[in-house]
C-alpha cells in the first residue's frame, strides 16, 4: 500500500524536486558548494568526518524553499546562499543526532554517520553542524537572523526530547503528537520561510502568509513521513517498515487507530503493541498492519496530511503570481504525494 492507494484522487504525476527547484537550480548548486567548504579551515579529523557527511547530498528541500521565496520577493544581495546553507546545516545536525538516539545504521539506504564513525564522533559532528550553522549567520547585518536560527534549533531539540519522553506511550493524544512534530520538524520549515521573508523584506501580511505556508508544509511533511513508515516501500523510503515504532515513536496512525477502535479492538491492539514493545523482533508486524488497516487509520492520517497541505497551498495562493510561487505550490504537492 502506498499514499497513492489511500485516495482515488491521486494525481497522474507528481513533479520531481529537480523540476520544482529548476528556477533556483544554479543557486542550490552554490548552496551545496558552500556546505562543502565548511570543514575547510578545520582540523584534519573534522574535515574527514564533516566532509564525508556533506558529500552525501540530501533533498535540500529547506534551502530550496528559502531560495524560491527570496526569488519570489526579488532578493538580489547574495546572502541567501549562506543562509540557505545554514538552514541545511541545522537540518543535517538534527538527522545525525536522530540517528544516534534511534541507533540507526542506515538512512535513505546509505550508512549513517553513527554507523561510519561511531556514537562519540557522530555526537560531536552533529554539534559541529549546529554551531557552524548559527555561527555562519553572525556576520549578517540583520541580528534577528542568528537568533531565529538558534531558536529553531532549540525548538527542534526540545521536540526530540519530548518525543523521547513519550516513547511507547500508547495514551499520547493527537494534540500531544502534533505539538511534538510542530517543534521537531515544522519549526525549521516555518523559520526557513521567516528568514527568507526577512531577507526579501516581506511586509507584515506577506510574512504571515509565508509563516503559515512553512508551518503547514512542515506538519504535512512529518505526518506523511510517519505514514510512509507504515505503508511505504522500503526500497523507496530507504528504511525498513515500522522503524518508528521499533524506536518507540507512537505516531498519528497508531494514535488514530487506538482512538477509532471499539473497546474490544482497543484492548486487542494495545495488547499487540505491548508485545511488540517487549520484543520488537517478534514477527507481529503483519498482524499489526492488518489491525491498523481495519480501523481506517491510514486513510484518516492521509486526510490529515492532505489538510495541512491544503492550508500550505492556500497560503501560497495569497502570494502574487510568479514562477517561484508555482514551485512553492508544486512543493506542497510533492510533500504529500512523495514515496520516500
Amino acid at each position: 500500500m502506498t499514499s497513492r492507494q489511500l485516495t482515488p484522487t491521486a494525481p497522474n504525476r507528481v513533479p520531481t524536486l529537480s523540476e520544482i527547484f529548476r528556477p533556483v537550480s544554479r543557486k542550490l548548486s552554490l548552496v551545496d558548494r558552500a556546505l562543502r567548504s565548511w570543514p575547510g579551515s578545520s582540523s584534519q579529523v573534522v574535515r574527514r568526518l564533516a566532509g564525508g557527511t556533506i558529500s552525501r547530498r540530501g533533498k535540500l528541500i529547506r534551502p530550496g524553499m528559502l531560495l524560491l521565496i527570496t526569488g519570489h520577493l526579488g532578493y538580489r544581495d547574495g546572502l541567501d546562499i549562506p543562509l540557505a546553507a545554514a538552514v541545511e546545516g541545522i537540518h543535517q545536525a538534527s538527522l545525525i543526532h536522530d540517528d544516534i538516539i534511534d541507533r540507526s545504521d542506515f538512512r535513505r539506504g546509505e550508512q549513517t554517520a553513527l554507523q561510519r564513525f561511531g556514537p562519540d564522533y557522530s555526537l560531536l559532528l552533529g554539534d559541529f553542524f549546529f554551531i557552524r550553522s548559527v555561527a555562519s549567520s553572525l556576520s549578517m547585518r540583520d541580528r534577528e537572523i542568528p537568533r531565529l536560527l538558534a531558536e529553531a534549533a532549540r525548538l527542534m531539540i526540545e521536540g526530540e526530547m519530548e518525543e523521547l519522553a513519550a516513547s511507547y506511550n500508547f495514551n499520547i493524544s493527537r494534540a500531544g503528537y502534533l505539538k511534538i512534530i510542530e517543534k521537531k520538524t515544522a519549526s525549521l520549515f516555518q523559520t526557513t520561510c521567516r528568514l527568507a521573508g526577512r531577507l526579501g523584506r516581506a511586509g507584515k501580511k506577506e510574512m504571515k502568509v509565508l509563516e503559515e505556508y512553512g508551518l503547514n508544509l512542515g506538519l504535512a511533511f512529518q505526518v506523511t513521513d510517519d505514514l510512509l513508515d507504515l505503508v511505504g516501500q522500503p526500497s523507496r523510503t530507504g528504511k525498513p517498515v515500522f522503524s518508528d515504532l521499533k524506536e518507540g515513536r507512537v505516531t498519528l496512525p497508531l494514535i488514530l487507530a487506538l482512538k477509532k477502535a471499539d473497546s474490544v479492538g482497543r484492548l486487542k491492539l494495545t495488547a499487540l503493541l505491548e508485545k511488540i514493545k517487549n520484543d520488537p523482533d517478534k514477527q507481529l508486524w503483519p498482524e499489526l498492519l492488518s489491525q491498523l488497516r481495519d480501523t481506517g487509520a491510514f486513510e484518516q492520517t492521509f486526510r490529515q496530511a492532505a489538510s495541512f497541505t491544503a492550508k500550505a497551498r492556500s497560503a501560497a495562493m495569497r502570494l502574487r503570481p510568479s514562477l517561484y510561487r508555482q514551485s512553492l505550490l508544486q512543493l506542497a504537492d510533492f510533500v504529500l504525494w512523495r514515496e520516500q
